[in-house]
């Protein structure tokens, strides 16, 4: 087996469909992304643990947040939005400031969150 076998891509009917969540962050302080990112990921772990965050497929898309709207979006597969709204929905603190996150929108695609 000198040869490197290539792995087969999938076909686009047996590849998982993503969602897109687009959030504002409302909160006594402006938050950055580090700290955001760090606090998602603690919530959910907390909440559903690691094997229910990996069946999440969540993703925070880092160069769409707006640090001066304090927008953030992130990113999970089609059958999971509900439970992903209620984890955000669980964010209450980050650091010493409250915190409360809304839902804009929910999209297929990045085109069409970001579309007003």
């Amino acid at each position: 087996m000198n040869q490197k076998e290539k792995l087969k891509i999938l076909s686009p009917t047996l590849r998982e469909k993503h969602r897109y969540v687009k959030v504002k962050i409302i909160s006594e302080e402006p938050a950055t992304y580090s700290d955001l990112e760090s606090a998602i990921y603690k919530t959910f772990l907390e909440f559903y643990g690691e094997d229910g965050v990996s069946k999440l497929s969540l993703w925070i898309v880092k160069n769409l947040f707006d640090e001066k709207e304090q927008t953030l979006v992130v990113r999970c597969n089609n059958t999971s939005i509900q439970k992903v709204i209620a984890g955000l929905g669980l964010l209450n603190r980050l650091g010493d400031s409250r915190l409360i996150i809304k839902v804009l929108k929910i999209s297929g695609t990045i085109n069409g969150v970001n579309k007003r």
